[in-house]
């Protein structure tokens, strides 16, 4: 077996069972089916809020840094190269968490339409119920899909820089950038910048564009691990 059919196998198991069984077999897809219950058997009213899916955002953070660090060093122990590695996990942590996010608009497209159906009042927990009045599952589709690499990117992002240089050095840098950040903000150099920009974006594109950052974090983290050593630096940085 070639290093890349090896790494890519040691990569599809672990998201194969971490989102296929653990999140969706043993999570979302029975917590669907109680709430449809739920709603069948008790008529929940409007004040009711289905939750179905906070188990896969939390996952799909998760996996950025649970995921990683037990892959990381069991590929480089099989024999695979750090840029066969990063590449491999890259692609099938991004399709696997789209096809995860479809499943869960699935889900959540299921229990709408058993609601409607049922005469229940009771609506589904989502962030575009901050800008959408009604239930449409592209736009719901597409709010997740932007969550979920907002939540795996920057996650990835972050644990990427305190593996790098430590825990200190990256809270140094973290209070340097925020510092730097506040005087030139409030010393108006970047707060008509962001304040005309906001102006002209409606809610999908805000999203979109977080979305697309996440993406962009998530290829900067390629070139601090293509020649990472095995192990974290020390919390002190030494």
């Amino acid at each position: 077996m070639s290093s890349w059919k090896g790494v890519f196998r040691l990569v599809f198991e672990d998201v194969y069972w971490y989102f296929g069984k653990l999140l969706l077999l043993y999570i979302t897809i029975p917590l669907t089916i109680v709430w449809i219950l739920l709603g069948i058997f008790f008529g929940l009213n409007d004040t009711t809020i289905a939750a179905i899916s906070g188990p896969t955002y939390f996952f799909v953070a998760g996996f950025s840094i649970l995921g990683f660090k037990q892959l990381f060093v069991l590929a480089i122990a099989s024999g695979s190269t750090r840029t066969q590695f990063m590449k491999v996990f890259y692609c099938l942590s991004l399709a696997v968490i789209s096809l995860t996010i479809l499943c869960l608009n699935v889900c959540q497209f299921v229990l709408v339409t058993v609601y409607k159906q049922s005469m229940v009042e009771a609506q589904i927990l989502h962030p575009a119920r901050l800008f959408l009045k009604e239930y449409q599952f592209l736009p719901y589709l597409w709010v997740d899909l932007m969550v979920g690499l907002a939540l795996f990117g920057l996650t990835f992002l972050v644990n990427t820089i305190l593996y790098r240089v430590g825990f200190t050095r990256s809270l140094v840098m973290f209070m340097s950038v925020t510092i730097i950040g506040l005087f030139l903000y409030y010393g108006k150099f970047l707060s008509n910048i962001f304040n005309g920009f906001w102006v002209e974006m409606n809610a999908m594109e805000v999203v979109t564009l977080i979305g697309a950052v996440s993406l962009v974090a998530i290829f900067a983290t390629y070139p601090m691990m293509r020649h990472a050593p095995l192990h974290p630096r020390p919390k002190k940085g030494r």
